[in-house]
């Protein structure tokens, strides 16, 4: 029997929690995860910062642009928060370096964070009212994304997640942070509902990391319409022909509705060591073990049998992979990196490796099977050696998982590396410790100003 959407006052409940939470409601491990989910997608940005992808949309998008009001992080220079959130969230996202959502595999930092930055930069923030509304947008990425796609839920794997929920995230955030009431919220999520796009279909292409951005763009922009008496339907999640029956053939309500200050999504976000698909790095972790256990040469290799999850092979199995976009969501091609060159880095998913023969005629010897009984964190990869040699590794929970998440210091590592393409270490390090004292801070658009 379908759930009767009508009577769960969905969207009333979600603006009433989000505008009656404050970060001292908050416990001491969501305030940590939280400063990590900012310090980790504030790398992200400044990592993607220069890339190509996001040069193209600037140059498309940037001639129109209005006042100059926002930091364009890592990049230098400002323009409009509209623009500056577009691009910001573009560049955190365009390596497929951010982080996931354990159970909905959905990426909610970019979007909000890229929102929220910008509303900083248009009045005083201080941190505390800032990292409040940042998780707070991530549990709400979270939680619609789980009621549309986790089960009992049922949904399609056609929707890309981020793309339809993501917009969601950033308008309470935008909303949270300007102050807008609760019938001001309601529209803020309604507006934001009725723009939420994007399919799979895309994954490969620079517009994976647009469907992102314009979540971001267009959550800021369901805002800044609320705030000036825009209206929209106050019941967009749950009413008839509403968000929840459009993006799913039977929400499950109870993971967007249940236990709000009880249960927080953030605890349940994960951080990626490798710039690739989510699905994928339990295979890594087990083809780099490999690798530096038994020194392997790759032309010593006769051919790799792995076992991946079910949604390792539904997004993965693509082989030989053409471009650097097509990297982000090929099994075959980083097996093939981690057993040649021994790495797993932004510079390992450039074009030109994609097509380097070597990395190429080495897929040739991959087979990959789907092992249903493989958790999406867990893989288990088979090397036979020219001499008749087998080695074995099984991954049960791979580095970054919630089983197994990053280290401070990982995080930290990982934040210099990819400063250090647009902003240099120095400044990296600024940074890190004005993240680390977010909560204390006076204004956090000093920060987005400091990334620039």
């Amino acid at each position: 029997m379908a759930t009767d959407l009508t009577t769960s006052d969905a969207t009333g409940r979600l603006a009433r929690y989000v505008l009656g939470t404050k970060l001292k409601d908050m416990p001491t491990e969501v305030r940590v995860e939280a400063r990590r989910a900012f310090l980790n997608i504030l790398g992200c940005m400044l990592g993607g910062a220069r890339h190509a992808t996001v040069d193209a949309v600037d140059a498309a998008f940037g001639p129109f642009a209005g006042p100059p009001k926002a930091t364009l992080i890592g990049r230098g220079g400002k323009t409009d928060p509209l623009h500056a959130t577009l691009i910001n969230c573009l560049a955190s996202s365009v390596h497929s370096f951010d982080d996931t959502h354990a159970l909905a595999i959905v990426h909610p930092s970019g979007p909000v964070a890229a929102a929220a930055l910008a509303v900083a930069e248009q009045q005083p923030i201080s941190g505390a009212n800032f990292l409040a509304a940042f998780a707070l947008g991530i549990e709400t990425v979270c939680r619609v994304s789980m009621a549309l796609s986790v089960a009992p839920a049922r949904g399609t794997i056609a929707w890309s997640q981020t793309g339809i929920a993501g917009g969601l995230g950033a308008a309470v955030a935008a909303a949270k942070l300007m102050a807008l009431d609760e019938d001001g919220m309601r529209r803020a999520i309604g507006i934001a509902a009725s723009q939420a796009a994007g399919m799979r279909v895309m994954h490969g292409t620079m517009t994976t990391a647009l469907m992102p951005a314009q979540a971001a763009r267009t959550g800021l922009q369901a805002a800044l319409l609320a705030a000036q008496g825009f209206t929209a339907s106050l019941i967009g999640l749950e009413g008839r022909y509403g968000y929840l029956s459009v993006f799913a053939e039977e929400p499950h309500l109870a993971y967007l509705l249940d236990d709000f200050g009880e249960r927080f999504e953030v605890l349940r976000n994960t951080y990626k060591p490798y710039p690739c698909g989510i699905v994928i790095h339990p295979i890594l972790d087990a083809c780099l073990r490999l690798k530096r256990d038994h020194t392997l040469d790759h032309r010593e290799i006769e051919r790799v049998a792995i076992k991946a999850s079910p949604s390792a092979m539904a997004l993965s199995d693509r082989r030989n992979a053409v471009d650097e976009f097509q990297t982000h969501v090929s099994l075959y091609h980083w097996v093939a990196v981690a057993f040649i060159r021994g790495t797993a880095r932004t510079t390992d998913m450039l074009t030109e490796v994609a097509l380097d023969p070597v990395i190429v005629g080495f897929q040739d010897r991959i087979t990959a099977v789907r092992e249903d009984a493989l958790t999406p964190d867990a893989a288990e990869v088979m090397v036979t050696l020219r001499d008749g040699q087998k080695l074995t590794c099984r991954i049960e929970h791979c580095i970054g998982s919630e089983s197994q998440p990053m280290t401070d210091e990982q995080l930290e590592d990982k934040f210099l590396d990819l400063a250090e393409t647009s902003i240099g270490v120095e400044r990296g390090r600024k940074l890190i410790a004005a993240c680390r004292a977010i909560e204390t801070a006076s204004d956090v658009g000093a920060i987005a100003r400091d990334a620039g």
